[in-house]
């Protein structure tokens, strides 16, 4: 029996290479390190079906097979073989001098193996060694978070923070702001956002500030807690920022994420899109709105998506409990996209019926 490293064979062949040297595949668009195309394991048709991460070695079908995995995974899949014998393929075919590489069959081709073995422009083979776009951090920030702004300003319990990780920084780049650990959807800490408390800094800096050269627009806030709960009741919900993602844990809804601003980016949508129903709930203010509806324009070739427009000056905990529950499970039980528009104030709900405030 053939002896097989699965672990080398992972990090000497790049996802990049199988797909452009083994399968010759070069209908796939780049944006960023991210491969966008029609999906070459059950050979659809949907530009936007297949998704590869060239940092992380990833891919996903986002529509006919709806798998997903790393580099062993995808020829495994596409090949309909084992994973081991995935990884004998592969070790023949680039690693192997003495052996000749597979002859790939017509039928699993994307296309017909030109001359040169050399990958196209869009799928460079230096991918494997870049680092990756939010590293993992090596420290630890010591927050408190029994702070004022959270427990009386936010109306957040101690045992939210505590989950959340969050509190008041008292010294270093994030003094004098609440610390707020931000992950990745694998769950390794890749950031620390910090909420500015002073009212002049808010003003001329932000709310928010950032760490430099992090890019929020690949991350989805809490997204690695949200999607193992995203096949319940809700669905995946979609906020714009950290607090709504609390409140709207501590009131029940446990598969909340953010985008730490009112617009989803491409890579956001890509990851929102692993669940299988998606509520876009943004602030009701015009930039809110404008998202929302680019949010569904992205999401809806990925999944199925229904969102909810607030009243103007509104954000989503500042709806009661019960109306979140009724407006988020009847969302989910549509069979098709639909939009539910909040006409009347929120002080007013306790006077009209649900038929009558949504529509």
């Amino acid at each position: 029996m053939d002896w097989v490293n699965f672990r080398e064979i992972r990090a000497r062949i790049s996802i990049a290479d199988v797909l452009a040297r083994y399968y010759r595949i070069d209908n796939l668009k780049q944006v960023g390190q991210t491969l966008v195309g029609p999906c070459p394991v059950h050979n659809g048709d949907s530009a936007r079906a297949f998704h590869v991460d060239l940092d992380k070695n990833l891919w996903h079908c986002f529509t006919g097979c709806k798998q997903g995995g790393n580099q062993l995974d995808l020829v495994a899949a596409k090949d309909q073989v084992t994973v081991r014998e995935a990884a004998l393929r592969l070790k023949r075919f680039f690693l192997d001098d003495d052996n000749p590489p597979p002859v790939v069959p017509a039928a699993v081709a994307a296309t017909p193996a030109p001359a040169s073995t050399r990958a196209p422009a869009s799928v460079p083979q230096t991918a494997k060694r870049e680092k990756p776009v939010n590293p993992p951090l090596d420290l630890e920030l010591q927050l408190l978070p029994d702070h004022p702004h959270i427990l009386e300003d936010r109306r957040l319990s101690l045992e939210t923070a505590q989950h959340f990780g969050i509190g008041y920084c008292a010294r270093g780049i994030l003094a004098g702001c609440i610390g707020i650990p931000v992950h990745d959807e694998a769950g390794q800490l890749v950031a620390y956002a910090g909420r500015r408390l002073k009212f002049s800094d808010a003003e001329d800096l932000g709310k928010y500030r950032f760490p430099k050269g992090f890019h929020k627009d690949r991350v989805l806030f809490n997204l690695h807690r949200a999607l193992p709960e995203a096949d319940g009741e809700f669905g995946l919900v979609i906020v714009e920022g950290f607090f709504s993602v609390m409140a709207l844990h501590q009131r029940g809804i446990r598969s909340v994420v953010a985008v730490m601003g009112s617009e989803l980016s491409d890579h956001q949508a890509m990851l929102a899109a692993k669940a299988r129903h998606v509520t876009v709930l943004f602030d009701g203010d015009p930039a809110g709105s404008i998202g929302s509806l680019k949010a569904v324009e992205k999401l809806e070739p990925l999944t199925r998506v229904h969102f909810v427009l607030l009243p103007p000056n509104t954000e989503p905990e500042d709806c009661t409990p019960e109306l979140l529950h009724w407006l988020l499970k009847g969302a989910r039980e549509h069979s098709l996209s639909s939009v539910a528009i909040i006409t009347q104030p929120l002080s007013e709900l306790g006077r009209v019926t649900p038929t009558e405030t949504v529509h």
